[in-house]
């Protein structure tokens, strides 16, 4: 909200209902109070509604920002899609992913892009999935995959040389993939081949580049094209894998090395319902978990080069940490990579990979005496939250040493919040942060990266996407130390 004054206050909880009991009749007052609400007004400072997508794409983080300068939520316009909604208190994330979560859904583009697989389903076949996946993401599990990882990570870089200039985004998209494959999937990809399937990869976030997600679902564009071309080769590699553990896994799904060879296991062991284990289902998987978990990695692995190229005094101390290790990292190092984790949190807290999390309503609400009707979008302000001088002080700044205390403890809940929160928290948190710091402490024992771009403004270049992204070309020197 906005005072007389001008300044932006607000905390984030108002919904302007009233609490009349339980039962059908509660339920239509609650409606009947939610009615009689304004819709959030168009922020003053974007122009006319009618312009909001040129500005948007001329420049989609200080669209956000100016946008939300003044209130924490706000209403903009975007062709084919109409009003979209945006929530930037940590109080409205909490409501959306916790506490009142059945009024939220995800939108219909993620089933339509990725079938029905963990990231789309709702509900109580959400939750047999998630059970079924868990096992392979706990802390325990994910601690077994740190050789792995590294000997991963040391193949690539291995043939890095001093004084080479490297794309580092399509660097580090490799070397995630290599990765989520290798440890994940049990398939150990080629260095210099297996092009279809990286091409492929890359080409699931096309469905949601920017260009094409304002149009209507059935007008084909040439980003759509490439997301069903790289979706259908994926889909082959899965049934290719599926092939080759049908038969072939372990008698006891629990010794399973690998994903697929568990839900194979569970599957053939008739542990869970069948239906939800199909090949087509498995396939689903297979498309979601390389959509979610490598161009993630990548993001962060860059923009965290990026900051330590940026801030000589950081680097200082992250080189201090990971030359004291006899070698490569392994998994009884990581304990003691403090620097290396406040480095990875820092860069999650001001590029965070999934900048704005986004749902639809399935009921009218209200939040801070706005309505937002039922059947819109609304889109969780991660990115903006994250930089907010409210729940961090200098909030520009890259400063992981913000995080040496109880930071995490003093923050309003989901006021830090890359990877989600609730029920629905991203199942692959876990492994995203294990790679995150056995990549920086592998690398950083070995080599300086300096970016070869300019810096103006303190800020990366950013291409924001469905992810935060470097654009394409951006250049690092490698230096052997």
């Amino acid at each position: 909200m906005v005072s007389d004054s001008g300044q932006r206050t607000g905390d984030g909880d108002g919904t302007a209902t009233v609490d009349v009991g339980g039962g059908e009749s509660s339920e239509r007052e609650r409606r009947r109070n939610v009615e009689e609400l304004p819709l959030p007004p168009y922020p003053p400072n974007l122009g006319p509604p009618q312009l909001h997508f040129l500005r948007q794409m001329r420049d989609p983080f200080g669209f956000i920002e100016r946008a939300a300068e003044r209130q924490d939520v706000i209403r903009v316009r975007m062709p084919s899609q109409g009003d979209i909604y945006g929530l930037g208190h940590p109080d409205h994330v909490k409501r959306v992913l916790l506490t009142e979560r059945e009024k939220f859904r995800k939108s219909e583009d993620f089933r339509i892009a990725f079938g029905e697989g963990l990231l789309t389903v709702e509900g109580d076949e959400w939750q047999q999935q998630r059970d079924v996946l868990q096992p392979l993401f706990t802390r325990e599990s994910v601690m077994g995959y740190a050789d792995g990882m590294v000997d991963q990570i040391r193949r690539r870089t291995q043939r890095w040389q001093d004084g080479e200039q490297l794309v580092l985004q399509q660097a580090f998209r490799d070397m995630a993939l290599d990765v989520l494959f290798a440890t994940v999937l049990g398939r150990e990809l080629e260095l210099d081949g297996d092009e279809r399937i990286r091409e492929a990869a890359e080409s699931l976030n096309e469905w949601f580049r920017p260009t094409s997600y304002v149009l209507p679902q059935w007008l084909p564009t040439p980003a759509r094209w490439r997301f069903k071309r790289g979706k259908k080769r994926i889909r082959a590699e899965a049934d290719r894998l599926l092939a080759e553990r049908s038969g072939d896994t372990p008698t006891d799904p629990t010794e399973a090395d690998d994903l697929l060879s568990l839900l194979v296991g569970l599957r053939e062991a008739g542990v869970t319902d069948s239906a939800m284990l199909s090949d087509e289902r498995l396939r689903d998987q297979m498309v979601t978990i390389i959509f979610a978990g490598h161009d993630t990695s990548a993001t962060t692995l860059t923009f965290a080069f990026w900051a330590l190229a940026n801030n000589p005094d950081v680097r200082e101390r992250f080189h201090a940490e990971v030359d004291a290790l006899d070698g490569p990292p392994t998994v009884d190092d990581v304990a003691a990579l403090d620097v290396t984790e406040r480095v990875v949190t820092e860069t999650l807290r001001l590029f965070p990979p999934v900048y704005m999390l986004p749902r639809e309503t399935t009921t009218d609400v209200a939040f801070d005496g706005y309505r937002i009707p039922e059947d819109e979008v609304v889109n969780l302000a991660i990115r903006e939250i994250q930089r907010d001088e409210r729940f961090f002080d200098d909030p520009e700044t890259f400063r992981p040493s913000r995080w040496d205390g109880d930071l995490r403890g003093e923050l309003p809940d989901f006021a830090y919040a890359p990877f989600g929160g609730g029920p629905r928290i991203c199942i692959g948190r876990e492994f995203a942060l294990l790679e995150a710091q056995l990549v920086l402490a592998t690398i950083g024992r070995e080599y300086d990266l300096y970016w070869l771009g300019e810096n103006e403004d303190g800020e990366p270049p950013v291409d924001p996407q469905i992810t935060t992204r470097m654009p394409e070309g951006e250049e690092f020197l490698v230096t052997e130390r």
